[in-house]
């Protein structure tokens, strides 16, 4: 993936920095608390690092204006042509594209049927039918036309919602500056969710990644690639024992998915964290055919177990 130069506004004066053993910054972004450590490099390094994820982080955001001349929530009240950032423009291009890559069921017009999910859950209510089929029919309706020279145009009335790539894609944009820096130790944990690993300080340069909450003493021994988790975890909703997710299927429009959770490790952030998204609806065959086709290796969790994992994958236990 190329670097994209953050824009001028958020460039960091170029200062002398102390060095250190471990830089470290924990934030908040992406809803989320984010850590970033780095076992070599400079303060300003760290402080590139986290723009990026917050850079990212704003543009992206669906639920409110963040200040910037255009993000994704103004995008969702305007419709006609529209000129927007470079950065944002190459965020919305390969979040559309991702699709036909092998994430079938990662679809970002998905935007205002996932808040209507989430606000009936959030009532312990189950979202009505024709309300789901009115969605079904904007998202399958709508479309966002690229037209070059940082201009789209959004046709229909279905939402914009990137919150199924952004934060991976965010730590694509840091690993890329890290590496322009020759900075090869460092990790940044994006929430469970996402988590970028460089090499650990050590003779192996191996992390240890916990799988989930649902297998508590298993974990992986991982450098040099992202770790993408898609969940119930977290932000699953139980009503009458049933399970809903905060993940949207854009073709039925149920929140109920196959697995309680789909972990992917990839070397490109953005990739795995769209495909952990959709593999939480695709078939266990589907899921190694994806692996076969896109050089990526995957675990997947249902009631408390591995139901599959990947051969070439080794899944330690405390």
């Amino acid at each position: 993936m190329k670097l994209r130069l953050l824009p001028l506004l958020l460039v960091i004066p170029l200062t002398a920095c102390q060095q250190s053993n471990v830089l470290e910054s924990r934030f908040f972004s992406f809803d989320t608390v984010i850590d970033i450590k780095l076992y070599e490099g400079e303060k300003i390094d760290l402080e590139y690092a986290k723009k990026y994820v917050e850079f990212y982080n704003d543009i992206s955001d669906n639920y409110e204006h963040t200040g910037y001349t255009t993000d994704i929530y103004d995008i969702n009240q305007l419709t006609g042509e529209i000129e927007i950032y470079d950065e944002l423009y190459d965020l919305l291009k390969t979040s559309f594209e991702i699709k036909n890559q092998g994430a079938t069921y990662f679809n970002p017009l998905c935007g205002s049927l996932a808040k209507k999910w989430k606000e009936s859950l959030k009532n312990q209510q189950i979202l009505a039918e024709n309300v789901i089929n009115e969605e079904l029919l904007k998202i399958n309706s709508s479309s966002i036309v690229f037209k070059g020279n940082n201009k789209i145009e959004r046709v229909g009335e279905a939402e914009i919602d990137l919150g199924g790539i952004a934060k991976g894609y965010a730590l694509d944009q840091a690993k890329c500056y890290l590496e322009s820096k020759e900075i090869k130790h460092y990790l940044i944990d994006g929430g469970q969710s996402s988590i970028l690993l460089g090499e650990k300080k050590s003779k192996d340069g191996l992390f240890s990644i916990g799988l989930s909450k649902y297998i508590p003493k298993a974990y992986l021994k991982l450098k040099n690639c992202f770790v993408s988790t898609s969940g119930n975890e977290t932000q699953g909703v139980t009503i009458d024992g049933v399970t809903y997710s905060h993940i949207v299927n854009p073709i039925t429009g149920s929140t109920i998915m196959n697995y309680d959770s789909v972990i992917v490790i990839s070397e490109c952030g953005y990739y795995g964290d769209a495909l952990s998204t959709s593999m939480m609806m695709n078939t266990i065959d589907e899921i190694k055919t994806i692996e076969q086709e896109h050089n990526v290796q995957v675990v997947v969790i249902k009631d408390n177990k591995i139901v599959y994992q990947n051969e070439n994958i080794k899944v330690y236990n405390h």
